[in-house]
């Protein structure tokens, strides 16, 4: 189902939109708008629920996505592991397991030479 809704000029208008009542997603839209030779839009969208997007997110000018990535790649967060993939290749799942087991031994060494630093 698709309705428009006419906004005007010098009108504030709240656009709801729900999911009949069946408890899913709502979303909100505030519009204000202004006028004085040229017409300025301010919206604000509230989710009530999830949302999937296809495009990425842009916060004052910074795209949301490009920010998670580098996140995760400073933090060295790695995808989650294919599990359906590693019960059919073992070799998979013990690679894995070595890396896991390394991981943890690096950073016990890691935590040590911070103390040792903090020493010197």
């Amino acid at each position: 189902m698709s309705t428009t809704i006419p906004i005007t000029q010098n009108t504030s208008t709240n656009i709801n939109i729900a999911n009949n009542g069946s408890g899913g997603t709502s979303y909100t839209v505030d519009n204000k708008w202004t006028t004085a030779g040229t017409t300025n839009i301010q919206s604000t969208l509230k989710v009530n629920g999830d949302a999937d997007f296809d495009g990425d997110i842009t916060v004052k000018g910074r795209s949301l996505t490009q920010t998670l990535t580098k996140i995760e790649e400073r933090l060295a967060i790695l995808p989650p592991p294919n599990l359906e993939l590693e019960r059919d290749w073992s070799e998979l799942a013990e690679l894995r397991q070595q890396y896991v087991e390394l991981e943890r031994e690096l950073l016990e060494k890691q935590r040590v030479f911070d103390i040792l630093k903090k020493y010197d």
